[in-house]
C-alpha cells in the first residue's frame, strides 16, 4: 500500500503536468514586432549621429560595487606580515672524518674517511665537490666548490 507521502507527491506531479498542458485563455502575451532601425532611419538622423571616433563614453553608476570585490573576505585584523627572505645557502657539513696524516718527502698528506672509503689527500686535490686548500698540523681546510665556502676539519691535539 502506498504511503501518504507518495500519494501527495503523485498528486502534485499530475497537477503540474496538467497545468503545463492546458492553454489558459487570457494569459497570452501579445507578440511585439521589433522595429528595424535601418528601415526607419531618415537622412536627418544619420546626419546627427556622432562619428565613431567621437562616441560618448558610457557612464558607470557610482554606487555599483566592483565585481572583484563582491566575494572578498574582510577582516579587522592587520594583514599578515610579508614572508621573510630565505637564508642564504650554506655548505653541507663535511662528509669526511680524519683518520691520520703522513709526511712524505716534505709533503703533508692526510687520510680521511668518507662512508666506507679511505682517501689520501694533499693540498690542491679535488674530492667530489670539495677542494683541499691546505693541510696544517692542526687541521685541513676544504673549499666547497658550488658555494666557494671554506670549511675546516680539525685533527685534534694528539696529532
Amino acid at each position: 500500500m502506498p504511503s501518504l507521502r507518495n500519494i501527495l507527491l503523485a498528486a502534485a506531479l499530475v497537477a503540474t503536468l496538467g497545468a503545463s498542458l492546458f492553454d489558459v485563455p487570457g494569459l497570452d502575451v501579445p507578440q511585439v514586432e521589433l522595429a528595424d532601425p535601418a528601415r526607419n532611419a531618415t537622412a536627418t538622423t544619420v546626419a546627427h549621429t556622432p562619428p565613431k571616433d567621437q562616441e560618448t563614453p558610457l557612464v558607470r553608476d557610482r554606487f555599483e560595487a566592483p565585481v572583484a570585490d563582491l566575494l572578498s573576505s574582510r577582516s579587522w585584523q592587520p594583514p599578515p606580515p610579508a614572508p621573510s627572505k630565505p637564508p642564504p645557502p650554506k655548505a653541507p657539513p663535511l662528509p669526511f672524518r680524519y683518520l691520520g696524516k703522513v709526511l712524505d718527502e716534505g709533503v703533508v698528506m692526510a687520510f680521511v674517511g668518507q662512508d666506507v672509503r679511505t682517501h689520501l689527500l694533499r693540498a690542491g686535490d679535488l674530492l667530489a665537490d670539495y677542494k683541499v686548500e691546505e693541510i696544517t698540523p692542526a687541521g685541513m681546510t676544504f673549499v666547497y666548490l658550488p658555494l666557494n665556502e671554506k670549511q675546516r676539519l680539525t685533527f685534534g691535539s694528539a696529532n
